[in-house]
């Protein structure tokens, strides 16, 4: 089953430690020949995805690249993608992947950008999702797995099935994602649907230019997608922001300096999966720029709950010296009516800013992210932070750190649990519908769960003691 993917905490006045966390920048949205990309491979010599990622990773400030081929044929290079050639990407992409060094990721761009459909960038799938049949050259499907051109409702609940994969959604359109080709359903304009939440995990702040032929890293988009981030989250989802470039030349991580920059411990694959499916990732114009951002010391990505009043911190660190000129924090919630989102917090030519907002309203569910200006114009958001202050609601207490480790997540069989301190705990394992599937108190500071009697699906993981709780998303794999 596909994770909704965030790493939920529950705290009540005490701080979770985390391990260190590194900066990694990239792109997940790119062509190849495979299908209407390398449109320069006769001059460039690159026309394949081995060869793409040999080109990207001598590029600068550049540590992944995800080739995300058009996932139909129609016509030759219109997109011009083959069945064949999927399994063909993904054995490439393995040859060149180097955790700690440089990861080379392969997948799919699906779907038609016509009235209503919309185009959405896939991983994690090792069979091709499409509709084709007949296509010139092969024989038999164009796809492995089928799903009609324009159901978006059969494709989210595929990929929310697949607990591998995620999907993001590609220079999305207000129309976009319908489930019955009118624009009442699509997804900006219709009501908040769960098992969506569970397969989307974010959209660029800026995608392109697709078909620049620049080298030089500076051809930045014009557009953006801030308003459509923040008419999603008005909605109810929870959902990140990156940054795309989705080429179609040989420039892979050159035609501009914006990076899709995910936060991790170490670079390899499981960690950026991971990092994406939990929306620990922002979208920077600058190319190497390093920003945390977190409430009471949860990262960009957390879903909260807690008694506390939520400050926020915000670190803008550019080894280049660059200067944050404005730092924003936005808040809003759900159907809130009114403005999707509002400014509630302004640091000016400061790189480092913090806000305690005394203003929350208990039991509802605020988002918050971090909108950075730099000296020079270029702009960075940040995934969002989701918090709701249960009643009462008090100022922030300083009490002894607790720590709490559950691993590994995903599991299949056991989950070790391991808090750290010697003492009574109450633990509860209950599934999306909020139905209790395991309970369990014990004294002492480790545990071991048997997870085999309960079902493959995402769950959240309660902990609790006399030094208050906390709660993480828990994903049980076949």
């Amino acid at each position: 089953m596909r994770l909704i993917v965030a790493i939920t905490l529950i705290f009540v006045s005490f701080k979770i430690h985390t391990q260190t966390l590194n900066y990694y920048f990239g792109n997940l949205h790119a062509h190849t020949a495979f299908s209407d990309g390398n449109k320069d491979s006769v001059s460039s010599g690159v026309g394949r995805p081995d060869g793409s990622y040999a080109y990207a990773k001598l590029s600068d400030d550049f540590d992944f690249l995800g080739i995300s081929e058009h996932n139909h044929y129609s016509s030759l290079r219109n997109p011009g993608f083959k069945l064949s050639r999927y399994q063909a990407g993904l054995t490439m992409a393995n040859n060149a992947n180097q955790d700690g060094t440089f990861l080379a990721l392969f997948g799919t761009e699906y779907g038609v950008s016509s009235n209503n459909n919309g185009h959405v960038i896939i991983y994690g799938f090792n069979q091709l999702l499409g509709w084709e049949s007949n296509v010139g050259g092969t024989s038999g499907n164009n796809y492995d797995i089928y799903n009609a051109k324009t159901d978006y409702d059969g494709l989210f609940k595929k990929i929310k099935n697949n607990s591998a994969a995620f999907c993001y959604l590609a220079h999305p359109y207000w129309t976009d994602f319908t489930t019955d080709g009118t624009s009442a359903t699509a997804l900006a304009f219709a009501p908040y649907n769960a098992t969506y939440d569970s397969a989307i995990v974010g959209l660029p702040l800026r995608s392109g230019n697709a078909f620049s032929t620049f080298t030089n890293y500076t051809d930045y988009a014009a557009g953006n997608y801030f308003d459509y981030f923040k008419k999603l989250l008005y909605v109810g989802y929870h959902l990140g922001i990156g940054y795309d470039h989705d080429n179609h030349y040989t420039n892979f991580g050159r035609g501009t300096g914006g990076r899709l920059v995910i936060v991790a411990p170490t670079l390899t694959r499981a960690n950026l999966y991971t990092a994406m499916q939990q929306m620990n990732f922002y979208g920077s114009d600058d190319s190497n720029a390093k920003v945390d951002f977190n409430l009471n010391g949860s990262i960009m990505g957390s879903i909260l709950t807690g008694t506390v009043y939520p400050t926020l911190n915000v670190t803008h660190n550019d080894p280049d010296g660059e200067l944050a000129d404005t730092i924003k924090i936005w808040r809003g919630y759900s159907n809130s009516g009114g403005n999707w989102a509002d400014i509630v917090y302004t640091g000016l030519s400061n790189n480092t800013i913090s806000f305690n907002d005394l203003s929350i309203n208990p039991n509802i569910e605020y988002y918050y992210f971090a909108d950075i200006k730099q000296a020079d114009g270029q702009w960075i958001v940040t995934s969002p932070i989701w918090y709701k202050g249960t009643a009462p609601v008090f100022v922030k207490e300083n009490k002894a750190a607790l720590k709490i480790n559950c691993f590994p997540n995903p599991s299949s069989k056991n989950l070790s649990v391991s808090t750290g301190e010697w003492n009574q705990y109450a633990i509860e394992i209950k599934d999306i519908a909020g139905r209790k599937v395991y309970a369990e108190n014990f004294t002492g500071k480790e545990l071991s769960i048997d997870l085999r009697d309960i079902k493959a699906g995402v769950y959240l993981i309660t902990i609790s003691s006399n030094k208050g709780s906390f709660s993480q998303k828990l994903f049980v794999e076949d």
